[in-house]
């Protein structure tokens, strides 16, 4: 004896080690299948029908005259300005909802690590997360 009391129970559960998500993590194969089916749905569900919606919303505007057309490009510039950043929001408004479906897959690290919030207190501040990097 080593003069240390054990006080574990033996058939006690072990949790298991919270895995280490960084820059270097390689996503397994349901990983990479869940970022590209979240890429698609982002797209097709909330970024086309977003930057439809406020390049159509824009284009009424410079109709009515509340906004101003350019003289030389006429209303393109605003439209295409619309579109970008209705394709940003579509973008960032999916991101909650990929993370539950992260969270929801089975023997995922990068699941385990959403579940647990490691990913959120992993990487120092300023630096960007990478995790997100594969969707596009």
């Amino acid at each position: 004896m080593n003069g240390r009391a054990d006080f574990r129970e033996p058939n006690a559960e072990v949790p298991r080690p919270i895995p280490v998500i960084g820059v270097d993590y390689i996503p397994t194969e349901e990983e990479r299948r869940m970022f590209a089916e979240c890429n698609d749905e982002s797209f097709w569900f909330r970024s086309v029908p977003l930057a439809a919606t406020s390049m159509l919303i824009t284009q009424g505007l410079i109709s009515k005259g509340i906004l101003s057309s350019h003289p030389r490009f006429g209303s393109i510039p605003k439209l295409i300005f619309a579109c970008i950043m209705g394709y940003f929001a579509g973008k960032l408004s999916y991101v909650r909802t990929c993370q539950e479906k992260f969270k929801n897959l089975e023997n995922s690290p990068l699941g385990e690590a959403l579940r647990s919030g490691q990913a959120r207190r992993s990487s120092p501040p300023g630096q960007s997360k990478q995790i997100w990097r594969y969707l596009g």
